[in-house]
């Protein structure tokens, strides 16, 4: 076996093992393409003089071109996560993603459900009784009260899930899907966001969406989740009302 072999499988090799080790899934893709490239190339050379000279060069031109398919792929990848990078997509007030961020987020989640299949909820949080806070002890102390709710979001999601300010006291998270996760951050979220403002208490209150069930395009998501979000908030009205009837 030649130097060259070595040098094919041991990157066949590398890429396999960061496939397998890594848990980001764009990584993981990217990964099986360079490793699957690297053994198409590995096992042409091994097989020559073995087969046919015209199969060895067919399953080495396969090779090349899963080789290039994949530097298209990193490219693409690697262009759509520097657009989101852009310090544009940040909300000077909070430091998390701003509205804009959202539409870009989006594509990418959606790029990720055709290649993967894997599909992603959108959560809309709104506070209750901010406009109180607002109106009781101005902007400046409602602006204070939202930088730490943002700070609350982002310590209860993965690094993985994007927190985006989607307007005045509006939050988004845009997250994957897994067994539990987002029920459980949804109870999480409910939980943490407990904060009393001198004699005004502030909760939240959560509406969901889910890419491909409840729609497919970002506005029919987002006035799903705000939907179901407004329900939530007047059933947790007539449960406060029915508590202080009692």
């Amino acid at each position: 076996m030649s130097v060259d072999k070595y040098i094919i499988l041991s990157f066949a090799v590398v890429y396999a093992v960061i496939m397998i080790a890594v848990k980001d899934i764009l990584v993981k893709y990217l990964a099986s393409l360079y490793s699957v490239s690297f053994m198409l190339l590995y096992t042409s050379f091994q097989l020559e003089g073995k087969l046919q000279q015209v199969y060895v060069y067919a399953l080495r031109a396969a090779g090349f071109l899963f080789l290039g398919y994949t530097f298209l792929e990193n490219f693409k990848l690697v262009r759509m996560l520097r657009k989101l990078e852009n310090k544009a997509y940040k909300d000077p007030l909070t430091g998390v993603y701003n509205r804009k961020f959202l539409e870009e987020v989006f594509k990418l989640e959606v790029e990720k459900y055709k290649k993967f299949r894997r599909s992603f909820c959108i959560l809309f949080l709104d506070l209750n009784n901010f406009k109180t806070v607002n109106d009781t002890y101005g902007h400046a102390e409602g602006d204070k009260l939202l930088k730490k709710v943002a700070e609350i979001i982002k310590s209860n999601v993965r690094k993985e899930d994007f927190v985006i300010r989607y307007g005045g006291d509006e939050f988004v998270i845009v997250t994957d899907i897994e067994p539990n996760y987002v029920l459980k951050l949804v109870e999480r979220l409910n939980s943490s966001i407990q904060v009393k403002y001198n004699d005004i208490e502030i909760s939240t209150s959560i509406g969901s969406a889910c890419y491909p069930t409840d729609g497919k395009d970002l506005d029919t998501l987002l006035k799903i989740a705000d939907m179901r979000m407004y329900q939530i908030k007047k059933m947790q009205k007539e449960l406060l009302k029915s508590y202080k009837w009692e």
